[in-house]
């Protein structure tokens, strides 16, 4: 009997997994990929903040409400437009109404996005992101012990407040960031790290939870791991990968941001990449015939039921602790066929 139950306790440690969305679903959807998430299994559900489409925290507040079990996080919101002492209330709010299964997921902020609203994000030799993030947290965890107040930092002030609202649970902050700086900040101070936005190499993900490692070394400590992954499924694998093909921001970060050498351990050449983007560039209609299969089994988890779960296999020996499945296509089919168990 208490083998059994060991053996229960690491399937459920292996078998953790998460689902992602972006800012796209209407709420009333989030809510109802909420409760079928739960129904499976899954442990949590993360929602993309924007600054243009559904506000993050009204999809975390209904899906919270709408559920018993799951933690919800947020994947992330920005450093930019929220003073963290209004973020940290909020999240102190939903932690309150969830019995302690909100998450705040905490990055930067959107590269494309942000600039437009008037703040500057490059060069970071000016902009110091990571003292941003870290002003953020250190208020962040201030208010919810209930201190007084009495912070200025080079971002943000906050003095002469304390809050009245006694936390039942401790709010877990999981930062996220492509840099390596920051990852190992994330290992040595949050409660996790978030490693990708969803597209990224089994290769370049093990090289981001190293820096994560490094920080967990420094501080004697270890931290969740996750990490966004693009996910299509269908029992046809060609159309599950004619879904990623298809997909704009995969075009995107391909077209502009994958370093192609990246991939040629993969088996894409330099040559099929530069041609790619040589179409995407000049807006052709034809640009997403010319993505071979090999970038996107090297950049996404994409094909049958079978394949994607040994797919997410190669994440999680990479060092993913937690798989956050980003699924299009045919969304509800891999819900159901990747669930956990």
């Amino acid at each position: 009997m208490i083998f059994k139950e060991d053996l229960r306790k690491r399937r459920a440690l292996t078998d953790r997994i998460a689902l992602g969305f972006n800012p796209v679903l209407s709420v009333r959807d989030a809510v109802r990929f909420g409760t079928k998430a739960e129904s499976l299994g899954y442990e949590s559900i993360w929602f993309h903040e924007s600054l243009y489409q559904r506000d993050v925290f009204t999809y975390l507040s209904s899906v919270l409400l709408s559920t018993t079990r799951i933690r919800v996080g947020s994947g992330v919101i920005n450093t930019f437009t929220r003073h963290p002492l209004t973020a940290a209330a909020t999240f102190a709010s939903l932690s309150e109404v969830s019995g302690g299964r909100a998450i705040m997921g905490l990055g930067l902020g959107s590269f494309p996005t942000i600039p437009n609203i008037g703040f500057k994000i490059f060069p970071v030799s000016e902009t110091h992101p990571l003292r941003r993030i870290r002003e953020y947290v250190a208020i962040s965890r201030s208010f919810w012990a209930g201190e007084r107040l009495d912070y200025r930092g080079e971002f943000y002030t906050a003095e002469k407040m304390q809050s009245d609202i006694k936390l039942a649970h401790r709010v877990p902050i999981y930062i996220a960031s492509l840099s390596g700086l920051t990852q190992r900040y994330a290992g040595s101070e949050a409660d996790g790290a978030i490693l990708s936005p969803s597209i990224a190499t089994t290769e370049t993900t093990a090289t981001m939870v190293g820096h994560v490692r490094t920080g967990e070394d420094r501080a004697r400590r270890k931290v969740d791991k996750a990490s966004y992954l693009l996910t299509s499924v269908d029992e046809d694998g060609a159309r599950a990968r004619d879904a990623v093909r298809n997909f704009y921001f995969f075009l995107y970060q391909l077209g502009e941001v994958i370093r192609p050498e990246a991939l040629e351990p993969y088996g894409v050449t330099l040559a099929q990449v530069e041609k790619f983007r040589a179409a995407w560039k000049r807006g052709d209609a034809e640009a997403p015939g010319l993505v071979p299969d090999a970038a996107i089994d090297a950049l996404s988890v994409a094909g049958t039921p079978r394949e994607a779960r040994s797919k997410i296999q190669g994440y999680r020996s990479a060092g993913v602790d937690l798989p956050i499945l980003m699924p299009i296509g045919n969304v509800n089919y891999a819900i159901e066929k990747l669930a956990p168990g």
